[in-house]
């Protein structure tokens, strides 16, 4: 007959037995997809944006300062300011009506008038075509930084002109020189989500 001490460690490696076993299925059945962290960051769609005249959708990421007054002052030229959307690195694009129209054979002149004087690498007039409306695109560098961006800081521009229902639209984009291509795959998705009316 076993004695006691015996019986009681056979009874403790049963224990631990049954434990390792009921431990080992439960890590079994717990898979990837289950995993807390894998599925608790939601899908976040960019936000939409409706101006006068039309509609967009603002990047992921960028804000929308188009009620900031003090961005607006920035913004201001010549024309009605109707948005002012921000990339978190400093990019700005703006979209207003110019104070007059300007008729459809004179856009490129208007669009190379509106060049900060001494901007430089400034490219010819190009045709553009945004949701079906036909106008002019310019790029260029200059040392005038967009609202919020350092100064002294080289800025490249991407500028065009559009008439749509009896207005002229410009679109401009401004951002530091080393992250211009990135705030222009944000203006692409502008141009993409533009819809007029």
């Amino acid at each position: 007959m076993p004695s006691p001490s015996t019986h009681a460690q056979a009874l403790g490696a049963c224990a631990a037995i049954l434990l390792l076993s009921a431990c080992g299925g439960t890590t079994a059945t717990v898979t990837p997809s289950s995993s807390t962290s894998a599925g608790s960051t939601p899908t976040v769609a960019p936000s939409p944006f409706a101006g006068t005249g039309f509609r967009t959708n603002i990047p992921l990421g960028w804000q929308d300062e188009t009620t900031n007054p003090s961005a607006v002052a920035a913004a201001s030229g010549a024309g009605i300011v109707l948005m002012i959307l921000t990339a978190p690195d400093h990019g700005v694009v703006v979209a207003r009506t110019a104070s007059t129209p300007v008729a459809d054979d004179q856009l490129s002149q208007y669009l190379t008038s509106v060049i900060p004087p001494g901007s430089t690498s400034v490219s010819q007039p190009e045709p553009v075509d945004i949701n079906g409306v036909s106008g002019v695109l310019v790029t260029f560098l200059s040392g005038v930084p967009a609202a919020g961006t350092p100064s002294g800081v080289a800025q490249e521009h991407e500028d065009m002109v559009v008439n749509q229902a009896g207005n002229t639209y410009e679109i401009a984009l401004t951002a530091p020189q080393a992250t211009f291509s990135l705030d222009s795959t944000g203006l692409q998705a502008i141009l993409n989500g533009w819809t007029w009316g």
